[in-house]
């Protein structure tokens, strides 16, 4: 496996893990489409719809943590 795969497979289920901390939508009430995207590449990495209130701000993260960072599409 070559080591760009494996870091993609990687940023994957760290994406996964982080969607399956968030409620599960509905399907009928407003959501918000969340969609990660590798930094590097530019490659989407998964999308997922999650209710609006899910996507409300959230204390700031202890120091050292990664966190999501909500952007405007471009198109």
């Amino acid at each position: 496996m070559s080591g760009e795969r494996e870091r993609l497979q990687l940023l994957q289920a760290t994406a996964q893990e982080i969607v399956a901390g968030l409620p599960a939508w509905d399907g009928e009430s407003p959501s918000v489409l969340v969609t990660v995207i590798d930094p590097v590449t530019r490659q989407r990495l998964g999308h997922w719809f999650v209710p609006a209130t899910a996507a409300a701000p959230r204390p700031r993260p202890e120091p050292g943590v990664r966190r999501l960072r909500a952007v405007r599409d471009a198109s």
